[in-house]
């Protein structure tokens, strides 16, 4: 892939309106492009107008309409080679589907009658259906074009549209984008007339291109374009953000001019091995920045993401992470909240590790109290501990973590919620 892998309301009834007419505006617009798009046929061998009308086109539509559209006689002649003009309301629609081809962590799938479950690798999608990402998690779902979709943490997509045309020849992909980033590579193929649409509270992002990302937070919406172009449509106007650009759009209002995607930040002199903790990055420090987004994953996509974190410096302390192979990509944020083009950075952890029995529950009331001690068994000559806290039972949700050759270790105080913390102790 060329993507660089990786990012005024007066009270609930007035929002709810804004919201409404937004959608209505930017689905008018839609169904009026609809109305006017063709799909191009190459005439091959054998090939009539008859046939094509019976093979492509709705029973309602003869191939008479078929010629006349074209401008051709009724003789049912056709050249080879020459192309042939039907319109996209004039064909066959069917229903298609997605497919989860990758999950990671928390990703949660709407059932038609509104029953929520752990989603599995594998499973198809329909029009309909509502994914859910969590926290450290992610998922990629390919769609009947090839097109793929990166689902990042916290992010959360309906299937509005999964249609095709002309038997599969043209696609018809709508997806409305509740929250969260998502990164996408459109119509690898590059086939003609697919439709790929990313539609969010504030925006609709349609492609003209390939590699582009949207994320939506808050009534905002953010994109960019890593190839070929995008158009960026709201109820009061519309942008086409070419490959290397990005925009925004606050709900109710136009897209901002496209601006050029800001250049990604410098590691220094990172390792791309470890064998020992801590797992430690740093980044060149940039002016006019506002924060770093900072991702760990078996994959440079990150559909297998294992830790994403932002924070106000460029540091990461990727914790405990187990043996393996990983890619850290990062990028920052300016003060308008746009991300800038990512770093992307293949590294591995070479720690064999021993987990010292099952992991421990920690009552939430007693480790948001003050700090917990921890007093350990003696370790051999060389050996160290390795312990971690988490907020979930799986370890996607880690919050301290300390590598000591000491036996007494300090817990410090942890913020209150409602289900238990989970301890992890290791010796390496």
């Amino acid at each position: 892939m060329k993507m660089n892998p990786h990012h005024a309301f007066h009270g609930p009834i007035a929002k709810a309106v804004t919201v409404l007419a937004g959608w209505l505006l930017a689905l008018g617009a839609l169904a009026q492009s609809v109305a006017a798009v063709d799909w191009r046929y190459t005439v091959r061998p054998q090939d009539t107008l008859s046939s094509l009308a019976r093979q492509y086109l709705k029973p309602s539509v003869s191939w008479q309409e078929l010629a006349r559209y074209n401008r051709l006689s009724e003789d049912g002649v056709l050249q080879v080679g020459a192309q042939l003009r039907m319109p996209l309301r004039w064909l066959v629609v069917k229903q298609a589907q997605a497919k989860l081809t990758s999950i990671s962590g928390d990703v949660q799938i709407q059932a038609v009658n509104g029953a929520w479950r752990q989603a599995q690798a594998g499973e198809a999608v329909q029009t309909g259906q509502q994914i859910k990402v969590g926290i450290n998690s992610s998922a990629r779902l390919q769609f009947a074009d090839a097109s793929e979709l990166v689902m990042q943490p916290q992010s959360s997509v309906v299937m509005d549209t999964l249609s095709t045309y002309a038997g599969g020849y043209m696609v018809d992909t709508q997806l409305r984008l509740q929250a969260g980033r998502v990164e996408v590579h459109a119509n690898p193929q590059s086939r003609q007339g697919q439709k790929f649409e990313v539609i969010t509270p504030a925006a609709v992002a349609s492609v003209r291109g390939t590699q582009f990302l949207v994320d939506a937070q808050g009534g905002r919406t953010v994109q960019q374009t890593y190839e070929g172009k995008v158009a960026l449509q709201t109820g009061q106007g519309s942008v086409v953000v070419p490959e290397g650009f990005g925009s925004a759009a606050k709900l109710g209002e136009k897209p901002i001019p496209p601006e050029v995607i800001k250049t990604a930040p410098l590691f220094l002199n990172p390792a791309a091995k470890f064998v020992d903790f801590p797992l430690v990055f740093n980044w060149a420090d940039q002016s006019e920045v506002t924060g770093w987004v900072m991702q760990v994953g078996r994959d440079p996509q990150m559909a297998q993401l294992v830790l994403s974190q932002e924070a106000k410096r460029p540091f990461l302390d990727a914790g405990g992470l187990a043996d393996g192979i990983y890619y850290l990509r990062a990028w920052t944020l300016d003060d308008k909240g746009l991300p800038s083009k990512t770093v992307l950075h293949p590294f591995e952890v070479a720690i064999p590790r021993q987990q010292q029995g099952p992991t421990i529950q920690l009552a939430a009331k007693h480790v948001s109290a003050g700090p917990m001690a921890l007093d350990l068994p003696p370790l051999a000559p060389g050996q160290r501990y390795l312990v971690q806290v988490t907020q979930d039972a799986q370890g996607r949700q880690p919050v301290w973590y300390q590598a000591s050759t000491g036996v007494t270790l300090t817990v410090p105080k942890l913020p209150a919620q409602e289900l238990p913390y989970h301890l992890w102790i290791w010796i390496y």
